[in-house]
């Protein structure tokens, strides 16, 4: 009897080490190893999400161009959630990468409150980049490469000119970007009028194919 009672004490005592165990974990559910609670590690906790809502893809931003485009992308991508603050502030990340991710987790929730106090930070850390933006003078110097295709450097062309603000207006955007092609394009297309870049554009393009296929001679 004395040995069951024995066996009878230590069940218990096992249950009552169970039994703290288990208030232990509860306590610790929804803790980090730094004991945080995960309430307090969000920067927008409670964040409440549309049912059949889907988070857009997002070109990322990394730090190195202008924050106001970033915005007005993130913006028109979220444009069906403006109205949904702590939405905007929480996926906000998600158009992140880089050092731009590292600065949101760095934020302090104390100092966010709504999605205006977000772009304002965000615009506040990255403003030196809209003074460290292209101008014509980057765009004179550029020339096609060796091996690109006509069509890959209007491209590259085009893109670093959609950088320049203000934007650039169309008829002088073409007068660009004439002046900076090679004397076979030069020479063909300074006498046409065109429109728009893209005409210049399909115009080089078919030069291009003209040399390809040994109806026009281009001089190396």
């Amino acid at each position: 009897n004395a040995e069951r009672t024995g066996d009878y004490d230590r069940m218990d005592d096992l249950q009552i080490k169970y039994d703290e165990m288990q208030k232990e974990m509860r306590a610790l559910r929804g803790k980090d190893l730094f004991g945080q609670d995960a309430h307090e590690l969000c920067l927008v906790p409670d964040v409440v999400v549309p049912h059949k809502f889907k988070v857009p893809d997002f070109e990322k931003y990394k730090g190195s161009t202008c924050p106001k485009a970033h915005l007005i992308m993130y913006a028109r991508k979220m444009s069906t959630q403006t109205s949904n603050d702590k939405l905007l502030i929480h996926y906000f990340q998600d158009s992140l990468t880089g050092a731009a991710l590292r600065w949101y987790m760095d934020l302090d929730r104390a100092n966010v409150s709504s999605f205006n106090d977000l772009a304002s930070a965000f615009i506040r850390q990255y403003n030196y980049n809209s003074y460290l933006a292209p101008d014509r003078d980057e765009l004179r110097a550029l020339t096609q490469n060796e091996r690109e295709s006509f069509k890959e450097y209007a491209q590259r062309w085009r893109e670093l000119a959609a950088q320049i603000r203000p934007p650039i207006e169309e008829k002088e955007l073409c007068k660009l970007f004439l002046h900076t092609l090679s004397p076979f394009f030069y020479e063909k297309m300074v006498g046409v009028v065109s429109r728009s870049f893209t005409e210049m554009v399909e115009m080089g393009m078919c030069l291009e194919e003209g040399v390809r296929q040994g109806r026009l001679t281009r001089e190396k």
